[in-house]
């Protein structure tokens, strides 16, 4: 299969995955919730599905369907790291989904640690509330940065349009389940955290107290963290501030706030 019939496959069931993924969390939210919503669910949902929107209109419809035509453009001529080790097929795939997913931690801790960066993840960070729709609240700026990125990866790694749509769509997956406000089972998330990141894990990530957010930088696997040094689980989940002290009330992380934060006041992150 070609670059541009696996866009049309990938971008049908990318989609599914998305709107399947969304409905399935968001009704087990309401079954088994970890903790009550702060703003209403209604125009919470609301709130981070028009940003979600804006974004796919603006950056993914275009930019998605070229990054996998350019991924098969460097496979073709031989581009990257993996071509010169003589990787190939499902090593090949498989090397891709492990290295984005060291690449993307690493821009996770670099949007926490550079200023300018930090400007547009915050917005990120600005939900007062952490359910699955929390993982659609990016910034525009933000996304287009993972996508120059993504851009970069495939010329020096030679990221075949293969594993660059099964990253892609593991990576949609993790995001919507480590952001979901589900109570798992304490078992079950310390056995699931041993190989991903889980939602006891990544709601520390978004708590208030620096020390706390400025930890857990894993986007689909966990074991990065344990490597580098940054993970931290010992905080009770029931005491985290889900949000960011600069911007602590409803009226703060409204839609037309949120495209305004990156050129706002600074907000420090301690």
């Amino acid at each position: 299969m070609n670059a541009a019939d696996l866009e049309a496959h990938v971008g049908l069931i990318r989609s599914l995955a998305a709107f399947g993924g969304l409905g399935l969390l968001l009704a087990l939210e309401a079954w088994r919730p970890f903790r009550a919503p702060v703003q209403a669910k209604l125009g919470h949902v609301a709130v981070n599905l028009s940003v979600a929107g804006t974004n796919a209109v603006a950056v993914n419809l275009v930019f998605g369907g070229l990054l996998l035509l350019w991924a098969g453009r460097a496979s073709d001529a031989g581009w990257g790291l993996f071509a010169a080790l003589g990787l190939g097929g499902a090593p090949r795939v498989a090397a891709s989904i492990v290295a984005l997913d060291l690449i993307f931690y690493g821009v996770h801790w670099a949007n926490h640690r550079v200023p300018v960066l930090w400007r547009f993840h915050r917005a990120h960070h600005s939900d007062l509330d952490f359910d699955v729709t929390t993982a659609l609240r990016f910034h525009l700026g933000e996304v287009l940065v993972s996508t120059g990125v993504k851009a970069a990866c495939i010329v020096a790694l030679g990221v075949p349009p293969l594993g660059l749509a099964v990253f892609e769509m593991m990576l949609l997956a993790a995001a919507q389940f480590q952001h979901s406000n589900l109570r798992l089972p304490g078992p079950w998330d310390a056995r699931l955290r041993a190989l991903i990141v889980t939602p006891d894990m990544h709601r520390i990530h978004h708590s208030r107290v620096p020390t706390e957010h400025n930890a857990n930088f894993g986007t689909i696997f966990s074991g990065w963290d344990r490597l580098i040094g940054t993970y931290r689980m010992a905080v009770r989940q029931e005491d985290i501030a889900i949000g960011l002290a600069s911007y602590p009330s409803l009226d703060r992380v409204t839609f037309l706030c949120f495209w305004g934060m990156p050129f706002g006041p600074g907000c420090r992150q301690g």
